[in-house]
């Protein structure tokens, strides 16, 4: 029986007071380890270990070579290989031509990145999912640290206050056991307990706007003020999700009054409609027709693009303009009349 560190204890006990507080894993699930070889997917599999033998769920990791960092991806892979090995974890791999997708799909490397993970993930549930008594779950390592960036972004992106708050600890097959962790406590148990990881140089890099944001922006911020104003942002992220949480509530009883029986919306219904309530519902309605198809975690479409399109709307109901058309990104159409909104795929459209 491996032993563990007063300091370790402490830090695995918290972890796992989250996960039972949450309801993130039960004995019938099956846990898959998003493994990048970093510090953060390393502490989440030291984590997950640990308290498989408090709670015997199935246990597997999977790696995304994203084919872009050469052979120090390819030495993530191996590293992660022999991780799984000597932990007696499953482990899928898949490989991915991150640059290519980007290309094709007119995106950043950071979203054609994400993209490929959560094809990837899809996969992995529908594979593992038909033998799972219970749920099957991909488990990220954000941390606290990666939801004020995450905030930070969203928020200079115009998202509204849906996005700033969007990192949620459970969402659908997603959970983040160490959301609430920050990355410097992470790293002082690996570093007292010598466990390896291994460095993305990218994470330095400045042309992602997030790493300037995590090595810049905040650094200056907290100098500035002279506080560390991370966990300050942290408690006003908590305080805009319960309150998103009632408003998403309000959203899906009116989108329900509104769905006409060919799965239009009924342009009456939202324009009466508080604007809160409409962006949400607009929203919701993706969400409920295109989720495999959409990242709505993400802040592409805004809350300009949302508050264009309910201006619209008012106009089709109230005004003059009864017909009107926003192309939206993520090859969203926005076709609105007088009587009804359809919320399409481009490829879709007659």
């Amino acid at each position: 029986m491996k032993s563990y560190s007063r300091q370790s204890y402490n830090l695995l006990n918290s972890l796992r007071e989250t996960v039972e507080r949450e309801a993130l894993i039960s004995s019938a699930d099956h846990i898959i380890c998003a493994l990048s070889g970093g510090l953060d997917s390393v502490m989440l599999l030291y984590f997950l270990l640990y308290y498989k033998k408090q709670l015997d769920f199935k246990l597997t990791a999977c790696h995304l070579h994203h084919g872009i960092r050469g052979l120090t991806a390819d030495e993530d892979e191996s590293f992660v290989r022999e991780l799984c090995l000597q932990a007696e974890v499953g482990l899928d791999v898949r490989h991915a031509d991150v640059p290519a997708l980007a290309a094709e799909e007119n995106l950043s490397l950071e979203a054609a990145g994400r993209m490929a993970r959560h094809d990837f993930f899809r996969d992995l549930i529908r594979k593992y999912s038909p033998s799972t008594a219970g749920s099957c779950r991909i488990a990220l390592a954000h941390h606290a640290d990666d939801a004020v960036e995450t905030f930070l972004l969203n928020l200079g992106r115009g998202s509204g206050s849906r996005g700033v708050s969007s990192m949620r600890i459970a969402d659908g097959y997603i959970i983040r056991p160490l959301l609430e962790t920050r990355e410097a406590d992470l790293r002082k148990i690996a570093l007292a307990e010598s466990i390896s990881w291994r460095e993305d140089e990218t994470n330095l890099s400045p042309e992602f706007l997030r790493n300037r944001i995590r090595h810049q922006l905040l650094p200056l911020w907290s100098e500035l003020v002279a506080y560390d104003v991370s966990p300050v942002l942290l408690r006003y992220i908590g305080t805009v999700r319960e309150n998103e949480d009632y408003l998403n509530r309000q959203a899906e009883e009116a989108l329900k009054k509104a769905c006409l029986p060919d799965n239009s919306l009924s342009s009456v219904i939202i324009a009466d409609l508080d604007p809160a309530i409409q962006k949400r519902s607009l929203l919701l309605y993706l969400e409920k027709y295109y989720k495999d198809e959409l990242d709505t975690d993400q802040a592409d479409i805004s809350n300009a693009h949302l508050t264009a399109v309910c201006a619209s709307i008012q106009e089709a109901v109230y005004g003059d303009k009864k017909q009107r058309r926003h192309y939206l990104p993520q090859a969203v159409v926005a076709e609105i009349a007088e009587s009804r909104i359809l919320l399409l795929k481009n490829e879709r459209l007659c």
